[in-house]
């Protein structure tokens, strides 16, 4: 076992000398190698500082689009009466609907939908993007009755009747909420 780890060791030694070409009169080839090296090393770099800039446009544009976003839901918000929509709904066999909008104090949007019933969850601008249109078609007021209300918000979000339980909060611009629950 010995012999075979010392004649490993030498041919190794050996293969390592006959590949680095084993004295000085081959200096200038190697300092011809050492120039290479450097410019590969400086190629190297450089393509790293341009992958670097580029992640950092990536990164600025999509902190753009995320601002843009923010403020493409703000403006829309801002188009409705509302400031904040909340509607649950719940159906036999534990499947529940939850949509939600709300314009904070400091003017960001929140949006979250769970949808049990077709097996969605998401929130922000991709919540935002399906929750907004059937708030927009809703024009349930202060003084809208119970049922119209209930009735708008299913016919809204194309909801089915047949709840267990259904429950919709809308604040208003002004401050003023209203609160309609239901059970069947």
């Amino acid at each position: 076992m010995r012999r075979i780890l010392f004649l490993a060791a030498i041919l190794i030694v050996t293969l390592t000398l006959v590949a680095c070409g084993g004295g000085d009169n081959n200096n200038n080839d190697t300092n011809a190698n050492q120039d290479t090296d450097t410019d590969v090393t400086n190629d190297a770099e450089q393509d790293t500082n341009e992958v670097d800039e580029q992640a950092g446009n990536d990164t600025n544009e999509t902190t753009t689009d995320n601002n843009n976003e923010a403020g493409d839901m703000q403006a829309k918000m801002d188009e409705l009466d509302y400031i904040d929509f909340e509607l649950s709904v719940e159906y036999d066999g534990n499947k529940d609907y939850e949509a939600s909008l709300e314009k904070n104090q400091n003017g960001n949007v929140e949006a979250d939908l769970e949808d049990e019933i077709n097996g969605v969850h998401i929130n922000g601008q991709e919540a935002f993007d399906e929750i907004y249109p059937n708030v927009k078609k809703l024009t349930i007021k202060q003084d809208t009755s119970k049922e119209d209300a209930i009735q708008q918000a299913l016919d809204a979000f194309s909801l089915e009747t047949n709840y267990k339980e259904m429950e919709l909060e809308i604040k208003f611009k002004d401050s003023t909420k209203i609160e309609f629950k239901d059970k069947k």
